[in-house]
C-alpha cells in the first residue's frame, strides 16, 4: 500500500458516494438505504481509518460487510496455486456476508481460544485440565463455523458447476467455435475438508481429546477449523497442479462469479474489481465471463493495459463509462 501513497504526503484517502439511482436492483438493496458515503484513509505507518456517513467504524472488518467486493486480478491465480489459507478466506469471504450466519462473532471467538491453547501446549508439560476450558470454547465454535462454511460450500457448489459450464459453452459459441465439445476441460470435482480427518463422522472435541499428547509435542494445536481448505480436483490430481494458466483463471472467475451469485440470491450484491481480464484469456473467454456479469446486474470496476483488452459490446446494452488513466491523470473517454 505504501507505493500508491504520493510521496510529498503522509497518507491516502478515498472516498464514495453511493448514488441513489439503483439502489434497487434484482430485488436486492446496494447499498443500505442509510449509507450514503464511505472513505478510508491509510498513512505510511499503515494506520487505517474507515469512516461510513462520517462515523468511524471500529474495524476494517466491518467495511466488508457494508460493500462486499470481489477481485479478479493476476494475484487471483493463487485460489488455485497456493496455500489452503487463501481458500479459507475465500471461502469464510461468503459464510461472513450470508445472513446469520454469525461468522463474523464466530472467527474471533475461535482464534482467541486456539492462541490460548497454543501457548499452553508450548510450555510443554502441562496439566490436562488446563487445557479443558479451551477445548471445550474450541470445540463448541468450531461446530458452528464449520456448519456455516458447510451450508455455504454446498451453494457455492452448485453454483460453480453451473456457472463454469455455462462459460465454457459461451466461449465456444463467442469464439465462433460452435461445432466444438464446450467442455474441453476435465471433469473438475470439488470438495469441503473441516480440518480434521472424518471432520463429517468425528466431533472435534474428540479430536482434541485423541490429539493432545501429539500437539503437546508439535506445541501448537495441528487439526482444526484453522486447517480447513478447498479442493478442487481433475480426475485424483490437483486442478492447479495439472491446468494451464488460461483454465485455472477461467476457474477461478467461475468461482468468484458463483460465490457472488450465491449471495445475490440472497439479497446481497458484489461489487467486482477487474484488472487485466485478457491476460491468459482469450476473447471469447473474456467475453463469456462479462456475459455472466451482466447477467448477475452487479457493479464493475474493469482496468487493462490496452484499450482494446476491453470490448463495449461485452456489456450489451448496459450503461458503461470508459476513463484513460496516465500519470495520475484520469480523462473521460465517453
Amino acid at each position: 500500500m505504501q507505493t500508491v501513497i504520493s510521496f510529498d504526503q503522509d497518507a491516502l484517502t478515498v472516498r464514495g458516494e453511493f448514488d441513489a439511482v439503483g439502489r434497487k436492483r434484482n430485488g436486492a438493496q446496494q447499498p443500505p438505504e442509510d449509507i450514503s458515503s464511505i472513505g478510508v484513509r491509510r498513512s505510511r505507518q499503515d494506520l487505517v481509518l474507515v469512516k461510513v456517513n462520517g462515523e468511524k467504524l471500529g474495524s476494517v472488518g466491518q467495511l466488508a460487510g457494508v460493500l462486499p467486493v470481489q477481485v479478479i486480478n493476476p494475484a487471483s491465480f493463487e485460489l488455485l496455486e497456493g496455500s489452503p489459507g487463501v481458500r479459507r478466506q475465500f471461502l469464510d469471504w461468503g459464510v461472513f456476508h450470508v445472513k446469520h450466519s454469525g461468522f463474523f462473532e464466530l472467527w474471533p471467538r475461535y482464534r482467541k481460544a486456539l492462541q490460548q491453547r497454543n501457548s499452553l501446549l508450548r510450555r510443554g508439560n502441562i496439566d490436562a485440565a488446563a487445557l479443558a476450558p479451551w477445548d471445550a470454547e474450541l470445540s463448541t465454535t468450531a461446530a458452528l463455523i464449520t456448519a456455516a462454511r458447510l451450508r455455504h460450500f454446498d451453494e457455492l457448489a452448485i453454483a460453480f458447476h453451473s456457472v463454469y459450464r455455462q462459460l465454457l459453452r459461451n466461449s465456444v459459441v463467442f469464439s465462433g467455435l460452435d461445432d466444438l465439445v464446450p467442455d474441453s476441460m476435465p471433469a473438475l470435482s470439488l470438495e469441503f475438508f473441516g480440518g480434521w480427518k472424518d471432520f463429517d463422522e468425528r466431533g472435534y472435541a474428540e479430536v482434541l481429546k485423541d490429539d493432545v499428547a501429539q500437539d503437546l509435542r508439535a506445541g501448537f494445536t495441528r487439526s482444526g477449523p484453522h486447517r480447513a481448505d478447498i479442493d478442487l480436483k481433475c480426475g485424483k490430481l490437483r486442478a492447479g497442479e495439472v491446468l494451464s494458466r488460461g483454465q485455472i483463471k477461467t476457474i477461478v472467475c467461475a468461482l468468484k462469479l458463483a460465490q457472488s451469485k450465491v449471495l445475490l440470491d440472497q439479497g446481497i450484491p458484489t461489487v467486482f474489481l477487474i484488472d487485466d481480464l485478457a491476460a491468459e484469456l482469450d476473447e471469447g473467454r473474456c467475453r463469456a465471463v462479462f456475459s455472466e456479469l451482466v447477467d448477475l446486474d452487479v457493479q464493475v470496476f474493469a482496468t487493462a493495459v490496452k484499450e482494446s483488452d476491453l470490448h463495449n459490446d461485452w456489456c450489451r446494452d448496459k450503461p458503461l463509462k470508459r476513463f484513460h488513466v496516465e500519470h495520475g491523470i484520469v480523462t473521460p473517454l465517453m
